[in-house]
């Protein structure tokens, strides 16, 4: 690094200051000269020094201009921000459900549950006072059941500590069970507007390229420069509430995994990827995930009334949920003594994590439905049209509506 140098425009304290410069940065980040305005001093800055370091050129490459990024993602925000049910108001309650919906659940299933979910629970209190069993019943069909359990949870403490009122606090949100760093930045911003900083998946793939870094998507490295990225950014927007609500609807709808549309997006003129021509090659790939392939038997048994037999669920996974029995034939010979499980009837498919499990449904005979009807906990019948009001896997819903049309 000896002798070398790079120039770097140097922002004066009065350009800090007043509108008039506020105004002459405003058109020059819609690419025009401001009217009567000078260029900036030109000031030669040796890299790797702090006069470097403040300026933000931290690796050579020249710095990121997070004012005019910040600017330029709330701008697009408010020209193309999709129509969301919690963005009406902006209810810090609403915002929490559909935060905790959106993980791991593609945003038009969440659209469609989030009214009648917050019907049913219109207020933290209402859940508090509910029973667990009734929160998971609700959540049914959106998966990754924990989210209902830990949401209910979070709804008592917030009632027990708060006094039903969640925190406009950061650090405070984090310190409620299922609120972790991007849940306590996305409803402290979102719900408060308050510079708080996210990082989920779009938002760390729109940063990847912005800044070209090189570490490996999912790695703590990539995670860590994320996040540094995303706190200097936010520091610098105007409503962190259309910002960081922009960064992630960029990455949801422009900037892509696959063929990202940089001809619209509103960030292409910074990002250190496309002026390389290489958008695409970020976030760089990570070592694949094996996947396992499965292939399971399931038993879908019926008695004279059309009741169809489930089993409750254990482990963290399964835990409460209504299954239908599945797995050898063997295992049920007792009680259900299935001797026979009959031919394939159909399949349906379901992924768990890194499972892909194919069911093979089987509609067996068994001997002893008498005294399962009486067994406690374990064992339930149940008409297909009950199904609705018990949390259950998707798998479970697929099959029956296999075999017996809509339930």
């Amino acid at each position: 690094m000896r002798g070398r140098s790079k120039v770097i425009g140097q922002r004066s304290k009065q350009a800090d200051g007043g509108p008039e410069a506020n105004g002459q940065r405003r058109e020059r980040a819609k690419g025009r000269p401001a009217a009567g305005g000078r260029r900036a001093q030109q000031v030669r800055v040796r890299l790797g020094s702090p006069r470097a370091t403040e300026a933000g050129a931290l690796d050579g490459r020249g710095a990121l201009d997070y004012r005019a990024i910040a600017r330029a993602v709330e701008t697009w925000f408010r020209a193309n921000a999709r129509e969301l049910p919690w963005r009406d108001a902006y209810t810090p309650w609403h915002v929490w459900i559909a935060e905790v919906m959106a993980q791991q659940t593609r945003m038009e299933v969440v659209v469609g549950r989030f009214p009648e979910f917050v019907a049913r629970f219109p207020t933290i209190e209402s859940m508090a006072r509910a029973a667990e069993s009734d929160v998971v019943a609700a959540w049914s069909g959106l998966g990754y059941y924990r989210r209902a359990r830990l949401l209910y949870r979070g709804a008592r403490e917030v009632i027990d500590r708060f006094d039903g009122e969640l925190p406009a606090d950061a650090d405070a949100l984090r310190s409620i069970s299922g609120i972790g760093r991007y849940s306590a930045g996305s409803i402290a911003s979102v719900a408060f507007n308050l510079r708080a900083a996210i990082v989920d998946g779009n938002v760390a793939r729109v940063v990847a390229r912005l800044d070209a870094i090189e570490a490996p998507w999912k790695s703590g490295a990539l995670e860590r420069r994320a996040w540094e990225l995303a706190e200097a950014l936010v520091r610098e927007a105007k409503s962190p509430r259309h910002f960081n609500q922009g960064l992630m609807e960029l990455g949801a709808s422009v900037c892509t995994p696959r063929n990202p549309a940089c001809g619209d997006c509103p960030l292409a003129v910074y990002c250190r990827a496309k002026q390389a021509d290489r958008a695409g090659d970020y976030p760089r790939r990570a070592a694949k995930v094996e996947v396992t392939e499965m292939t399971i038997p399931l038993f879908v048994i019926a008695d004279e009334q059309g009741r169809i037999l489930f089993r409750r669920g254990e482990g963290s996974l399964m835990n409460g949920m209504l299954h239908l029995p599945h797995g050898s034939a063997a295992i049920y010979a007792d009680p259900l003594r299935i001797a026979e499980p009959g031919p394939v009837v159909g399949t349906v498919k379901h992924s768990i994590t890194n499972r892909r499990i194919t069911f093979e449904i089987h509609t067996p005979v068994a001997s002893s439905m008498g005294r399962l009807a009486d067994a406690p906990g374990e064992w339930h019948w149940l008409a297909p049209r009950e199904l609705a009001s018990h949390a259950h896997p998707s798998y479970v819903r697929k099959a029956l509506e296999l075999l017996f049309g809509k339930v």
